[in-house]
């Protein structure tokens, strides 16, 4: 499953996120970034941790709130970091 997690320092991450007993075991993680461009505001993708190798451990103690990422945002994950696989739309 794909979460979106706020942390206490304010940085938020999304991920492949599997639960455990001491928080989250996270793959493939991406910082979300809020970017200035001519048009106004806009989110990017950051590798997080991108000089580690193998799964990310994410502590509960560390996270603020946690969420499912809309589909837009879910898409671009998965177009970057993921499988490549976007979800449709209904129009």
């Amino acid at each position: 499953m794909i979460k979106v997690f706020k942390m206490i320092n304010g940085e938020e991450i999304i991920s492949k996120a599997n639960e455990t007993s001491f928080g989250y075991e996270l793959d493939s993680p991406a910082t979300i970034v809020m970017q200035q461009t001519p048009k106004g505001m806009s989110v990017g993708l950051a590798p997080y941790m991108p000089y580690a190798s193998g799964k990310v451990t994410l502590h509960r103690t560390a996270i603020m709130s946690e969420a499912s990422p809309d589909m837009k945002m879910e898409n671009e994950y998965n177009r970057i970091f993921g499988s490549g696989i976007e979800i449709a739309t209904h129009l």
